[in-house]
């Protein structure tokens, strides 16, 4: 059975097989890879994440939700979104989004993210969840912080990211911060 979340303009669904040369078009942009912190650097790598992507949405208890964004209306892929939670501490959770070029500045970053905190904390009564972005990435930090998370802290320069040593800002908001805007608030 395939998952999937529907936003006001997107779905968010399980990726298929079918979506590998989608996953190579986001892999082979540096625009879109300059702030991904995965490895995407080559078929093999691709298709790795593609096979791991899919092996998750087969467990039966379920910890990561890596889903392909389309488009409503047209089924146009637009990029690929995360929710997985940590296996360590399953109350807690990472979202996240890569989006092609052609889909920025539209909302549609904090739509997928509206969607992940509605699902992680009405559904998942996951306790936390949290975001991360390069320090040099302005945009998703807005993003961010207009859903709610609030600034946590930056990691320095801790890891070798294709041409920079990468800074990490981290985000997060606690379900007791959630107003899911969906249901009524108290009176």
């Amino acid at each position: 059975m395939t998952f999937s979340l529907a936003t006001e303009r997107l779905i968010l669904e399980d990726l298929g097989d079918e979506d590998l040369g989608n996953i190579r078009r986001i892999a082979r942009d540096p625009s879109v890879m300059r702030y991904v912190l995965l490895w995407l650097g080559d078929d093999r790598q691709v298709a790795r994440f593609l096979e791991h992507a899919i092996g998750e949405s087969r467990q039966p208890d379920r910890l990561a939700y890596i889903l392909a964004i389309r488009v409503k209306g047209t089924g146009e892929f637009a990029g690929f979104a995360m929710l997985e939670i940590d296996p360590e501490q399953r109350s807690t959770a990472e979202a996240g989004c890569v989006l092609l070029p052609e889909y920025w500045k539209a909302g549609y970053a904090s739509e997928i993210l509206r969607a992940f905190l509605s699902f992680g904390f009405v559904e998942l009564a996951l306790h936390r969840i949290f975001g991360k972005c390069d320090e040099l990435n302005y945009a998703s930090a807005r993003v961010l912080e207009k859903c709610g998370l609030a600034y946590e802290g930056t990691l320095r320069e801790h890891v070798w990211l294709r041409d920079h040593w990468r800074s990490t800002r981290y985000y997060g908001i606690l379900h007791r911060e959630y107003r899911d805007p969906g249901r009524p608030g108290p009176e």
